[in-house]
């Protein structure tokens, strides 16, 4: 082989070698949806339909499970119940079967399930000859079969939705106002309160200081902010929430959005600048910050977002119409319908579960 055909030869060498003369580096692939996701299409304060979203070939395909009658909608912590109300009863939705049936008339709201998912606490409003012209409230812990018991009856409208700490203890707040006399003494003004749900409820109330932002009762480890200052702190032991004695939490200005599914690894987001988002969770052994990325996209404080298992993608949901999935290693955004949504068209999605193959 002359000198010059030697010299071409070698270079193709080369460059077969390193892979880098005229191929561009093969493209990441972006994140790939598994599974299916249950989510409100439409504005929930006037009824929106409960939808499905599942992979279809190349996309999505979009199914509508109810009419435009849903005003709010929670699954169990297994993922295998779901309960929702329309403005004439409160029905349970087997995510298994498909079945749906009707368990409690009227109107509900503030949905919460219990660990064991064998029962969930809501509220309804008191009817106006019960509660007078002020409007009040009650709240009530019902079975999958219906059986309600009531734990307590507001006055008006001010108290808080509840949060469960155990499969028997149910937390939530207390905004009476002036004394209000109760069985046994008397309730004060603004008090948390812890109820031990049995054949009849017991309280013990303390004064008001902090705001829950979310319970993982896996490990009883809850996130918490005092009532006169903005600082998320972290409450490693929640069970007993009267005591508790939070330490300082990831960042003073972060926005927690949820727990990974099936475990008790909670997500933060902050928004540093009016394009960029930055996504990080904590480790629940030593509380470090841990996954740190960068996501060019921001979020209005009325999106939702969904965390899988595997802490590896995040399904949000934000107005107008986006849906969108996020890997929150690289902060890849791949919106599952990135044209036109499928009909209906959607108005917003608030996702409500992720079930996971």
């Amino acid at each position: 082989m002359s000198k010059p055909y030697r010299s071409i030869a070698n270079a193709l060498f080369i460059c077969a070698l390193i892979g880098a003369c005229s191929s561009p580096p093969p493209k990441r692939p972006g994140p790939k949806f598994t599974g299916r996701v249950l989510f409100l299409n439409g504005d929930p304060a006037n009824g929106a339909n409960l939808s499905e979203l599942t992979v279809y070939g190349d996309g999505y395909n979009q199914a509508s499970l109810t009419a435009n009658e849903v005003f709010e909608a929670s699954a169990s912590p297994d993922q295998t119940q779901l309960v929702y109300t329309t403005k004439d009863e409160i029905m349970l939705r087997d995510l298994r079967s498909g079945q749906v049936k009707s368990i409690i008339k009227g109107q509900g709201s503030c949905f919460a399930w219990a660990p064991d998912g064998n029962h969930f606490s809501y509220k309804q409003k008191s009817a106006a000859k019960e509660a007078g012209a002020s409007g009040g409230s009650k709240l009530y812990v019902s079975d999958l079969d219906g059986k309600t018991k009531l734990i307590w009856e507001a006055q008006t409208e001010s108290s808080d939705c509840g949060q469960w700490i155990a499969s028997d203890r149910l937390v939530f707040d207390r905004f009476v106002g002036t004394l209000q006399k109760k069985a046994a003494g008397e309730i004060k003004p603004n008090t948390t309160t812890i109820a031990t749900i049995g054949d009849s409820p017991k309280f013990r109330d303390t004064p008001k200081k902090w705001s829950i932002e979310g319970i993982c009762t896996k490990s009883n480890v809850g996130l918490v902010r005092a009532v006169d200052q903005s600082q998320l702190l972290i409450a490693k032991n929640i069970d007993h929430f009267e005591t508790i004695d939070p330490s300082p939490g990831p960042c003073s200005e972060c926005r927690f959005v949820g727990y990974a599914a099936q475990s008790c690894v909670p997500f933060f987001i902050e928004q540093p600048t009016s394009t960029t988002t930055e996504l990080f969770s904590l480790n629940p052994t030593n509380w470090q910050k841990q996954r740190p990325t960068s996501i060019t996209w921001t979020f209005s404080p009325a999106a939702k977002m969904l965390i899988k298992s595997s802490a590896r993608l995040m399904v949000v949901g934000d107005v107008p119409d986006k849906l969108l999935l996020i890997d929150t290693e690289t902060g890849d955004v791949t919106p599952f319908f990135p044209n036109k949504p499928p009909l209906p068209v959607m108005k917003s999605a608030l996702p409500v579960v992720w079930i996971e193959n």
